[in-house]
């Protein structure tokens, strides 16, 4: 079960549902100090994280032009400025403008993906060291990252949301968790 953790979300992000939606309210909250927040970019994660097993869920993005999901490790950096990368700790895959789809991967791969992704379905395999995207809807693989880089095996993976650039006009339709 894939609830999102409000301490690390960042203060422009609003979550609501019992911590399973998440939009950007256009507005930065004023909310305290924390070592777990994102601070630059419009990230948050679950409060959940996983070292072993197979886990799945589903993301309902609807009709949102700009969003990125996957998992982060525990121990990703939350302050300033982050480039998406498995080097980073982040295996995500997103678009920022409804139509061209990247998995943000060294370097970010385009992803051959016809029309809107309504439902995203994400399996993290951590036996295999696999981590893959599914459009629900459409039955089809979206892509799938190796989760191998020589880090600590112990260390957490935790499902990662992000609403996208924030742009001056937020898309207020949220990422729900189904």
């Amino acid at each position: 079960d894939v609830t999102l953790d409000t301490d690390t979300a960042h203060p422009r992000l609003e979550i609501s549902g019992g911590g399973k939606s998440v939009r950007d309210s256009g507005a930065i909250k004023r909310l305290p100090s924390n070592a777990k927040r994102f601070d630059s970019h419009l990230f948050v994660l679950a409060k959940e994280g996983y070292t072993s097993g197979r886990h799945y869920w589903e993301v309902e993005v609807g009709n949102r032009r700009s969003w990125a999901l996957g998992i982060a490790r525990e121990s990703v950096t939350r302050k300033g400025t982050l480039t998406l990368s498995p080097k980073n700790g982040f295996w995500v895959m997103g678009t920022a403008d409804g139509r061209d789809h990247w998995a943000y991967s060294d370097p970010w791969t385009p992803l051959n993906v016809s029309g809107k992704q309504e439902k995203i379905g994400i399996f993290l395999d951590i036996p295999a060291q696999q981590l893959s995207f599914h459009s629900v809807h459409k039955k089809a693989a979206l892509y799938t990252f190796t989760i191998a880089d020589g880090g600590n095996q112990e260390e957490k993976f935790i499902p990662f949301f992000s609403t996208g650039l924030a742009g001056p006009k937020p898309d207020l339709e949220p990422l729900k968790i189904l």
